[in-house]
């Protein structure tokens, strides 16, 4: 597989694709891409096997933000068996894993590993939604789901900026055979540079202020915000979408270089000549450069009585 993922802990500026390969007996692995067959050319060689699986029950939605003590994952692993480890040592990166979900990939971490027979394990003391991928823990995951343990240093895959957003043919098999044959496995993956995709802007407010709404938000840093020694480095641009909801429909967008918006009683009257529902919605989204708009933080209109 290769993964199209988030930033991760020590390699935030790796935005490369993540290989993960395994096989049984294992063999170094080349990976070949291409626009075609006949243009594939070497981008990765993966030296150690990837440990994999997947889930045995589904991973239903969860908590984001802190630990989430009631939700488990129970998955089949193949590989190296986990282990528990402590608070500090996940808070600090340990026990990552990427979970494949209908919104991509979730990144979860867990403090407990507890083996409930054959190669089944209970993962519990969960991290969920890490570096941004809130959205996919909003919607879990079914059973059979694919699961990765990451680990620093896995292989990447060599790509260029103009391959973003364009299918390519991607073949592994065994170092120093030709990217064909019995022992090797294709797939298609386009790659979206996932990585530059800005975080969903954080405590956005609508005020009522002069029969409109007055808009505030905070950006979130995806790179060295973790710091208390000083001001947080911005890696994206400060310039964000607004948008006003109608349920589904799209009533006005605008671009705001700053932290703040106003949407005035002229607009509003504009926008909903009958009045604001219940359903109205105002949606904020950061721009990324070498990715475009992130994930939107959403709040609803509530007039004032």
């Amino acid at each position: 597989m290769l993964l199209d993922l988030a930033p991760l802990p020590g390699e935030e500026a790796d935005g490369r694709p993540v290989v993960a390969a395994a096989a049984e007996p294992w063999t170094p692995m080349a990976l070949h891409g291409g626009v075609s067959v006949d243009s594939l050319t070497q981008r990765a060689v993966v030296e150690t096997p990837a440990t994999v699986g997947t889930l045995t029950a589904a991973l239903r939605p969860g908590l984001v933000g802190r630990w989430d003590e009631t939700g488990v994952l129970s998955v089949r692993i193949e590989g190296q068996a986990p282990q528990s480890r402590a608070a500090e040592a996940v808070l600090s990166g340990a026990n990552l894993l990427a979970v494949r979900s209908a919104d991509g990939w979730e990144l979860v971490q867990f403090r407990r590993a507890e083996l409930i027979g054959g190669d089944v394990w209970r993962l519990s003391g969960l991290l969920r939604g890490q570096q941004g991928t809130e959205e996919a823990a909003k919607r879990g995951a079914e059973p059979g789901a694919l699961v990765v343990v990451l680990e620093r240093g896995m292989a990447r895959a060599q790509v260029d900026a103009v391959e973003r957003g364009l299918s390519r043919i991607w073949r592994a098999g065994p170092v120093g055979s030709p990217p064909g044959g019995a022992e090797t496995t294709e797939v298609g993956f386009v790659w979206s540079n996932r990585n530059a995709a800005p975080w969903r802007p954080a405590h956005l407010k609508a005020s009522p202020e002069g029969g409109g709404w007055r808009l505030d938000w905070l950006p979130r840093v995806r790179q060295g915000g973790d710091g208390w020694g000083g001001e947080p480095v911005e890696v994206d641009p400060r310039r964000f979408r607004v948008q006003v909801l109608d349920g589904d429909v799209v009533r006005r967008v605008w671009e705001v270089e700053g932290l703040a918006a106003v949407y005035s009683a002229v607009e509003v009257a504009a926008d909903f000549p009958g009045g604001v529902g219940s359903i109205a919605k105002v949606a904020v989204a950061q721009w990324g450069d070498g990715y475009g708009w992130g994930a939107e933080a959403m709040v609803t209109l509530i007039s004032p009585i």
